[in-house]
Order: structure tokens, then C-alpha cells, then sequence
């Protein structure tokens, strides 16, 4: 009896069997692992500028992030490719490599690991579940009291987030420049 070492996928609307091809409007749980010698990547003189290298690599590559979270020892994001052309290793490629070569040249050490974790979303799975799902990270790993209290989580295309729950206190600062609320309204119990 032999053991399957492979797994094959339909690729976008390829032949049943073929393999995929991580191409098209694909939504992609990436989790990058920081490399051992980097120390944490949750603090300001790493996200900043890995940010700004994300929004490029993003542009370039088209693709969107619905959630990010800079956690000390990993980069947990959920993307999408915006149009059937939008390849994810290539932009996650260029993203760690650029992003790897700039922390390299500002500190002398590496970013992040040669391995990395990714899984292809379901078409039942809800975007928005799974990015609040990201955001309760920090809360999990007692880095923080609520989602919305961690300056290193956001978002470049979904309005209101960390999760609806979290939204009763005051937000604290983000790292992200897209964060807002749907509306101002105060928020009080009824």
C-alpha cells in the first residue's frame, strides 16, 4: 500500500486532477513564521516599514488584505487575488523577499523562516468570520485585552473591524492606516 505524498486540487477551473495553481481570486490564510534569530516582529521599527512593503507588494501583485496581525513571533494575513491573473507565490514571494531584505539591511538578521503555512479558503467559509477569527490572536496570546486594544492588527479594505464585539470600548492606535468605524454614532447599551 503506498502513501500519497502530493495532494491534487482542481485549479481554477482547470481539469478535475490537475493540480492548483494558486492563481486567480483565491482567498489565502498565509501565516509567516518569524525567523528564530529576528527576535519578536510585533514592535514599531519592524511593522512600519513591513507594512508599507505589504501595501506595495499587494498593489503590484494584486491582491487584497482583508486582515493582518503582527504577532512577536509571527505574521498572521488573510489576502485575496483581485482579478484571475493575481499568482500567490509570486506576491508572497516578492512580499518576503523584500520585506526579509529591508529588516536584513536595517538590523543584520533575517525576518522570517524559509517555511510557511498557507490554506486555500472554502467558498462557504465567511471572510469576515475568519478575519475576526485573526484579530482574537493578540487576545489569545494575553498580548492584549481586547482585539481592538492591539496596535499591530488591521485591515486595507474592510471597514469596522477587529470584531463587532470588541467595537463597545474605545479602539486604541493602529498600525494600519484604514482602520475606521462604519458610522460614529455612540455606542451604549439598549
Amino acid at each position: 500500500m503506498g502513501m500519497v505524498t502530493e495532494m491534487h486540487l482542481p485549479g481554477g477551473g482547470g481539469e478535475p486532477g490537475t493540480r492548483f495553481n494558486y492563481r486567480g481570486m483565491h482567498r489565502y490564510l498565509i501565516t509567516l513564521l518569524g525567523h528564530p534569530s529576528c527576535g519578536t516582529i510585533a514592535d514599531r521599527e519592524t511593522v512600519i516599514p513591513t507594512l508599507d512593503i505589504l501595501r506595495e507588494s499587494c498593489l503590484a501583485h494584486r491582491f487584497d488584505v482583508y486582515a493582518y496581525c503582527f504577532l512577536p513571533d509571527r505574521l498572521a494575513l488573510l489576502v485575496r487575488g483581485k482579478e484571475e491573473s493575481a499568482d500567490m507565490k509570486l506576491f508572497l514571494a516578492a512580499f518576503r523577499t523584500a520585506s526579509g531584505s529591508a529588516f536584513s539591511e536595517r538590523t543584520g538578521r533575517h525576518l522570517w523562516s524559509k517555511k510557511y503555512q498557507e490554506r486555500v479558503l472554502r467558498k462557504t467559509e465567511v471572510t469576515r468570520a475568519i478575519a475576526e477569527q485573526i484579530f482574537r490572536l493578540p487576545v489569545k496570546a494575553g498580548l492584549a485585552s481586547a482585539a481592538d486594544r492591539y496596535a499591530f492588527q488591521g485591515s486595507f479594505v474592510l471597514a469596522g473591524v477587529p470584531p463587532p464585539a470588541a467595537k463597545r470600548s474605545p479602539p486604541g492606535p493602529r498600525a494600519g492606516k484604514n482602520f475606521r468605524r462604519k458610522d460614529s454614532r455612540p455606542r451604549g447599551r439598549t
